[in-house]
């Protein structure tokens, strides 16, 4: 049994997690929604696990994890993610923690991160690690793309039609559709609300691979 400390601003999604966490054969010691009731709570408590949340934590996450670090040198730390599309594989690595966590994870997930975390193991959301390898390749893929073809595929991605791209670029309505076969060829899309959301995919990337469903993913 590993001894909790949940850190979120939801009350109610706090109380979700110690329910499941409960349920799990877990105890939760503490549910704080601020930083500073998070730090008396660790060096009160001395729990085996925190579980910290982004809202907390906010976007200094990593000086937050040292200073519980600083609190508690032995505690393990679950990062949850509130927003998976604003975060990289650099992030990931780039986060002191034992275990990560979208805010979206099924129970299961929840649980596996914990056991596997209590048992000295690393983990990550299988999902997360799904949504990252696939924005990735989405990456690569528009790389491939000329500087006119990428142009192209930014219009559609706004919604713009055939027509109007042709407008905007001074071209011809064909050499439009030229260069989006291309753009389907290259990227392997069956059309332009798929190439869409695949560029939304990308800028989400830039603004801010895909593994088997196992029940314990660890990178360690």
């Amino acid at each position: 049994m590993a001894t909790l400390v949940i850190a979120n601003h939801h009350e109610i999604v706090s109380a979700g997690l110690g329910a499941l966490l409960q349920a799990g054969g877990h105890h939760v010691v503490a549910c704080c929604s601020h930083e500073d009731d998070l730090l008396f709570s660790v060096e009160a408590y001395r729990p085996d696990i925190v579980a910290l949340a982004e809202n907390v934590a906010g976007q200094e996450a990593a000086t937050t994890v040292s200073r519980l670090r600083t609190r508690h040198r032995s505690v393990a730390i679950i990062f949850l993610l509130d927003e998976r599309e604003a975060i990289t594989a650099a992030d990931l690595l780039s986060l002191d923690v034992e275990g990560i966590l979208s805010n979206a994870a099924c129970a299961t997930s929840v649980v596996d991160c914990v056991d596997s975390v209590h048992h000295g193991r690393k983990w990550i959301d299988p999902d997360l690690l799904h949504h990252l390898a696939m924005a990735e390749r989405r990456s690569q893929n528009v790389n491939c793309l000329t500087s006119q073809e990428a142009v192209v595929a930014h219009l559609v991605s706004r919604g713009l039609h055939n027509k109007e791209i042709a407008r905007e670029l001074q071209l011809c309505e064909g050499t439009v559709k030229m260069h989006l076969h291309h753009i389907y060829e290259k990227l392997h899309l069956g059309g332009r609300t798929q190439l869409a959301l695949s560029m939304a995919g990308v800028c989400a990337q830039i603004d801010e691979a895909p593994p088997p469903r196992n029940r314990l993913t660890d990178w360690s």
